[in-house]
């Protein structure tokens, strides 16, 4: 009746960055979608202008 409970704790998924670093320059970057044949659309941040680009993922790296 007072016997320990068998249920398990609830997981909490971990929350996945969407922060990288392009590794020819260091410069950070967000991955905004992946797209098909191995390439992702990124997005940067350069003198407060935001710019896009489409790079292969094996050029980025987790921040």
């Amino acid at each position: 009746m007072f016997g320990k409970s068998k249920r398990t704790a609830a997981t909490t998924p971990t929350a996945q960055s969407d922060q990288y670093r392009l590794k020819a320059t260091g410069r950070r970057v967000t991955l905004l979608e992946h797209l098909g044949g191995g390439d992702v659309r990124i997005a940067m941040d350069t003198d407060h202008i935001l710019r896009d680009d489409i790079v292969s993922a094996r050029d980025i790296t987790p921040a």
